[in-house]
């Protein structure tokens, strides 16, 4: 099976919505509560592009192949302090297309992004190899900052967001970081996680997920997975949330998002869910040299891909964590049993509701 966001989620016959939310004026088929109404437009496509504040990205990258880490850093001057995301991509999702929309988001929001390949040709690459070959990126990309642009980016400032094989990854470094030389996370998204046994057979099919129990409770945790995804997702979140009770309430949450269809239109929540691709950032051979800069552009890359799970859940939750990391106040609505932020998901563009996420309580 293949973990990464494919450029048309399977079962997905929704022409995009982005039409329909972009002014977030659509009349609701019910009406909405007044926090709804509020939620519909904070995190309507509108009100992604506004916060991004820089125009273009700028691509740096070091090593080749399975040591390669591709930097996304906004293209701008006198540039100091910025907050760094360790983006860890599934199995064989080496090419940034996949990730475009929300790489493009962070970055225009003020992020720099360190892209790790990790993973040679094919599935050449063993699962036991990956957290150690993600980290020898990282600490490249890190150290061509230090010499080369010394002020731009704090350390004390970082994301983790891996996305099923990547999430084992970054559960790995939340818990190795120190050991295997990178910056300690000040928050962590697991998107759809998954494990060696999801991609491969045999020896290296132990799994290689971190001693979850060792996660720090003061370290906030994010598990969300698609509701469709039910051989990956849903069972490994639900096995990790069970790992972290040892956290506090307002330091981890298990979300599931469904699949909803509206008027013949269907949206699934199945693996791929969470990928945007963007074509701007098609970089499919890691052994390449690839463009210095990407022209930033107004609204966002016609896709089958993207839709309401990314707007209100996926791109919600992550640049929440995003702005904590960054300096802001702590996102207690994400971490809030019954949420209404968590569980509004937006609206079809007939103004129908679509269907409420579902938060999971695993620790009772």
């Amino acid at each position: 099976m293949i973990f990464f966001a494919s450029p048309l989620r399977a079962a997905c016959q929704f022409a995009l919505v982005i039409a329909g939310l972009a002014s977030a004026s659509a009349i609701p088929a019910a009406p909405l509560s007044p926090a709804e109404q509020t939620l519909l437009k904070q995190y309507s496509p509108a009100a992604w592009e506004a916060r991004r504040r820089y125009r273009d990205i700028a691509v740096d990258t070091v090593g080749s192949g399975e040591t390669r880490a591709y930097v996304f850093r906004p293209e701008a001057r006198s540039l100091n302090g910025l907050p760094l995301v360790l983006f860890m991509h599934g199995w064989r999702g080496t090419n940034p297309k996949n990730f475009g929309g929300l790489i493009d988001l962070l970055v225009r929001s003020g992020a720099v992004v360190i892209y790790p390949v990790y993973q040679g040709e094919g599935e050449k690459t063993s699962p036991q190899k990956i957290t150690a070959n993600a980290a020898q990126g990282v600490r490249a990309a890190i150290e061509m900052l230090r010499q080369s642009h010394p002020q731009l980016i704090d350390e004390e400032k970082t994301l983790y967001w891996g996305f099923s094989m990547g999430a084992s990854i970054s559960t790995n470094f939340a818990v190795r970081h120190t050991e295997l030389g990178i910056p300690a996370p000040r928050a962590v998204v697991l998107v759809a996680p998954g494990d060696a046994y999801h991609v491969v057979h045999g020896t290296e099919s132990v799994p290689t997920v971190a001693r979850l129990e060792s996660i720090p409770p003061t370290l906030p945790v994010f598990l969300v997975s698609g509701a469709a995804d039910t051989s990956i997702g849903v069972p490994t979140a639900r096995a990790w949330a069970a790992r972290l009770c040892h956290l506090p309430r307002s330091h981890r949450t298990l979300l599931m998002l469904p699949s909803h269809s509206d008027g013949g239109q269907q949206i699934s929540s199945a693996h791929g869910s969470p990928g945007a691709p963007d074509s701007r950032f098609d970089f499919p051979d890691a052994t390449a040299t690839v463009t210095k800069r990407i022209a930033g552009r107004d609204g966002f890359e016609s896709s089958g891909s993207l839709n309401v799970l990314d707007f209100y859940g996926y791109w919600r939750i992550t640049m929440a964590m995003f702005d904590f990391v960054a300096g802001g106040a702590y996102p207690t609505a994400l971490f809030t049993p019954k949420s209404p932020e968590n569980r509004f998901l937006g609206v079809w563009p007939s103004g129908k509701p679509y269907a409420a996420a579902v938060e999971e309580e695993v620790c009772n």
